[in-house]
């Protein structure tokens, strides 16, 4: 049973309303917080402000609830109908003034910067980011939550999209989000710099998973600094294990991924995150790939420990980049006894793996079948290996082919013998590789 949250009192204004309608629903339906948060790509803890009338909810996650509650367009029409009767209410925010001439150069910057666009292929952030101001100042201000939703709204598109797809959207995000932390927004510090360290996660993982490492890097810094001056744990550790995933593929200085592997170990403590999960499960690829299945072994126990003592919130959380679900776990379980397991049992493992991916997952759904193709040149078949490998990556779409897919195909030519290496399936294999993949 879902626990019960205090009462919302409808009378209070149309948001409580909306509130009280919204965990109606949701009681209704027998579900939980973090469950309906997963399934409509909001933050729990945003959604529960919504219930208690603390925020106001935009149209789009409304119109998500009242699919995933199957409300049938109540909740969307009320939506509708407490934004018209609170848009003219209150006074509005006094606008920030400004003089003839300032006004007349902004104009002239802006008029100049879209033109730029025009003939140059330039995108004006610059101007963008003004007109950006202006409209905010008119409505009251950069607001935390909002760019909380923004941030969890990426990790989501980072899981369903091809990465090229997010990069143009989220840059502008991020440059814009520098722009408001800059001036020093009102409110919780230690709230900007999280969303400021989720919003650099994110773009360290998009242009990783581009293949663009050396940009990651920086991008990686940003994020460890800023959740250090969060001072979340969960956020410090998540930047760490996942940085050094990243780096563990790019093939970075084993000395580096190791560092941020014991960094996250000693931020957390004896304390379970998923950042931590993520962070061991390294340690374990890195003991497979040079071959060492004892540690490998060990450290894939350690990190079904540490899974089984995170919160459910974490480990439902299925749908966005933030989450640290039963995929995960058993993705690093299929990937370390292809390379060092004995073949039955990894055989095993990257079937369940498989079926525990919802069909969406195409690019990590791949990844396991080349985890299928390292077992079998491991058993001696080099022929079926390599050739179920070369069908399951044509089989994804090229803007698909991450860092991380083309990293596991890799580790399928290495696995060919020497012996074998000039088999005609295996040159052409190699040959594909050799072919960037679309951006």
């Amino acid at each position: 049973m879902p626990r019960r949250a205090d009462p919302v009192d409808p009378s209070l204004s149309p948001w409580h309303l909306l509130g009280a309608a919204l965990r109606h629903w949701r009681e209704f339906r027998h579900a939980s917080l973090e469950e309906i948060g997963q399934q409509a790509h909001v933050d729990w803890s945003i959604l529960a402000r919504w219930e208690r009338g603390d925020r106001k909810p935009p149209p789009d996650a409304i119109q998500r609830l009242d699919r995933v509650l199957n409300a049938n367009g109540f909740l969307t029409a009320l939506h509708a109908f407490v934004l018209a009767n609170t848009a003219n209410s209150g006074s509005r925010p006094e606008a920030m003034p400004q003089d003839g001439y300032a006004m007349d150069q902004t104009r002239r910057q802006l008029l100049q910067s879209f033109a730029l666009m025009g003939t140059a292929g330039v995108l004006p952030l610059d101007a963008i980011e003004k007109i950006r101001q202006a409209m905010t100042t008119l409505v009251g201000g950069e607001r935390l939550e909002d760019w909380e939703e923004t941030a969890w709204e990426y990790a989501h598109a980072l899981l369903v999209k091809p990465p090229a797809a997010v990069l143009g959207d989220l840059a502008l995000d991020a440059y814009a989000l520098q722009q408001v932390i800059r001036r020093g927004p009102a409110g919780d510090e230690r709230g900007w710099a999280a969303v400021n360290a989720r919003m650099a996660f994110l773009m360290a993982d998009c242009l990783g998973l581009l293949g663009q490492v050396r940009e990651a890097s920086h991008w990686w810094r940003i994020a460890r600094r800023a959740a250090d001056l969060a001072g979340d744990p969960e956020l410090q550790t998540a930047v760490r294990g996942y940085e050094a995933t990243m780096a563990c593929y790019a093939k970075r200085p084993t000395k580096l991924i190791l560092q941020r592997i014991d960094e996250a170990a000693e931020i957390a403590g004896a304390k379970a995150y998923g950042g931590v999960a993520e962070a061991e499960g390294t340690r374990a690829l890195l003991a497979a790939l040079r071959g060492d299945a004892r540690t490998a072994l060990e450290a894939v126990r350690a990190v079904e420990e540490i899974y089984e003592r995170l919160p459910d919130r974490v480990t439902r959380d299925t749908t966005t980049a933030f989450g640290w679900p039963r995929t995960r776990l058993l993705h690093t379980k299929s990937f370390v006894l292809a390379r060092v397991g004995p073949v039955k049992e990894a055989q095993a493992a990257h079937e369940e793996a498989i079926a525990a991916y919802p069909a969406w997952r195409t690019r990590q759904i791949t990844q396991v079948e080349l985890h299928m193709a390292i077992s079998a040149i491991r058993a001696g078949d080099v022929a079926a290996g390599v050739g179920h490998a070369r069908t399951v990556l044509e089989r994804l779409p090229a803007e698909h082919h991450t860092m991380f897919v083309r990293g596991v195909a890799a580790h399928v030519l290495a696995m060919v013998p020497p012996s074998e290496a000039h088999r005609p399936g295996v040159v052409e294999f190699r040959e594909l590789l050799a072919l960037p993949p679309a951006q």
